[in-house]
């Protein structure tokens, strides 16, 4: 946040000092990066705060609804710099610092990149996109200054275009995590072979499902046992299996439903 404080204030001087349409841009852009990079700041923040009354399931969620409110931003001002572009022409005394800018979100892109959380690839997304704002800007606009007077707002108008659908494709995957969309292949076919050898008395895996809540994932399985065993046998079996589940990394929550059939309609169980 602090970088992003900085290189907003380098612009907004740059702004008050040329009276550029380009800056300007820019500046309104930063401050986006800012509120942006601010709000990702305080839902990892309120991630890690779980309060099992208010939230019993913790709040892992506001992550993807982070993601998706920073694409919908992101959008809506390419879609501003698309309407500014036509009447931006680029100036030659402030095109250093733009290469300066690039650089700088080029590092900050590079450090996000290497962090896995679903937060900061997010904003690794969005350095990388200004890396190319600002390079594009630069290259367009000596374009501009000394061959084709067009190239400059021409260059914002794909550069705006591009960043748009980048983002409508991170926000469009952040919303299958929102509605629970399903595990992918390998990783059900994972689930099911931990949980068929989890112990000796399991005879069949009747169902299992994993699907997302947020970025992680709530996992339903049942699990079919001898008829006559012992509730107590049967209980603990069934939890030690919820636990060996829940300590897989990307398994929010594991539900473990215990049987003595299998040949009833998994549908037959739930709404």
């Amino acid at each position: 946040i602090l970088v992003y404080v900085c290189v907003c204030l380098c612009k907004t001087v740059a702004a008050a000092f040329t009276g550029s349409l380009a800056i300007i841009t820019s500046v309104i852009d930063s401050v986006v990066d800012l509120v942006s990079g601010a709000f990702m700041w305080w839902s990892s923040r309120a991630i890690k705060k779980r309060d099992p009354y208010l939230y019993p399931q913790g709040r892992t969620k506001l992550e993807p609804i982070a993601i998706v409110v920073l694409s919908v931003v992101m959008a809506l001002a390419s879609v501003a710099m698309i309407q500014e572009s036509f009447n931006i022409v680029i100036n030659r005394n402030y095109k250093t610092n733009f290469l300066v800018l690039a650089v700088v979100k080029l590092i900050l892109f590079i450090v996000c990149r290497r962090c896995p959380a679903p937060v900061t690839q997010a904003l690794a997304q969005d350095h990388r996109n200004d890396v190319l704002s600002n390079t594009g800007a630069l290259a367009f606009g000596l374009i501009a200054a000394y061959a084709w007077k067009y190239a400059d707002p021409i260059g914002a108008i794909l550069i705006s275009i591009y960043i748009i659908i980048s983002w409508y494709r991170t926000g469009r995957e952040q919303i299958k995590l929102l509605t629970g969309h399903t595990a992918q292949p390998d990783f059900l076919k994972k689930l099911t072979w931990i949980a068929l050898n989890h112990h000796e008395k399991i005879l069949y895996i009747d169902t299992l499902r994993a699907f997302h809540f947020g970025n992680n994932f709530l996992v339903e399985v049942d699990i079919v046992l001898p008829m006559d065993m012992q509730l107590i046998e049967a209980h603990d079996i069934g939890e030690s299996l919820q636990i060996k589940l829940e300590k897989i990394q990307e398994v929010e929550r594991a539900f473990v439903h215990i049987d003595y059939e299998f040949e009833h309609h998994p549908a037959s169980e739930h709404k």
